[in-house]
């Protein structure tokens, strides 16, 4: 313990021996005075006379990309017109499609032979589909007709595995 204070004293002796001041071996200050004449006048010279950037390959790469995107977004627009006349095509094929198939699994019923009332539900479903179909044809592009034609389609759909699906399936 003693010696642990006997060695705290000497390092606090030898930190109080200690200059406050360190002082550089030479005067820097023609040095720097030097830098900050030299940087000045390097600046006042760039204002003067400002660097001639040649900007041919920056003309010539602008260009470039200008071309490539103009193509690619005349590409783009003929695809998305493209998909958009053919929305209404590719959801009656579906719709057909689906409506045939489950038929045939239900053995080809008559739907004529249906009770009245279950009748008049799929023939109002059926000439709604139609309605929506007809303004479909002159506006092609309406996300909302669209979607109403896949709900209607899928409304009678459902009637149809409703009616003639077998109740041992159904839980």
């Amino acid at each position: 313990m003693m010696n642990k204070l006997k060695a705290e004293q000497n390092l606090q002796a030898q930190i109080d021996g200690l200059s406050h001041d360190i002082k550089p071996e030479r005067d820097l200050w023609a040095g720097i005075e030097h830098a900050i004449e030299h940087n000045s006048q390097q600046h006042v010279a760039n204002e003067i006379k400002p660097k001639r950037v040649n900007i041919a390959p920056f003309a010539w790469a602008a260009s470039i990309v200008v071309a490539v995107l103009f193509t690619w977004n005349i590409n783009s627009n003929k695809d998305m017109q493209i998909a958009q006349v053919s929305a209404v095509e590719v959801l009656q094929q579906q719709y057909s499609q689906e409506k045939n198939s489950m038929l045939v699994s239900f053995g080809e019923p008559d739907l004529s032979q249906l009770p009245a009332d279950i009748q008049k539900q799929f023939n109002e479903l059926q000439s709604a589909r139609t309605s929506l179909e007809a303004a479909l044809a002159d506006d092609p592009n309406n996300k909302d007709l669209l979607n109403l034609l896949k709900w209607t389609q899928k409304q009678e759909l459902n009637l149809l595995e409703q009616l003639f699906s077998p109740k041992w399936q159904t839980i």
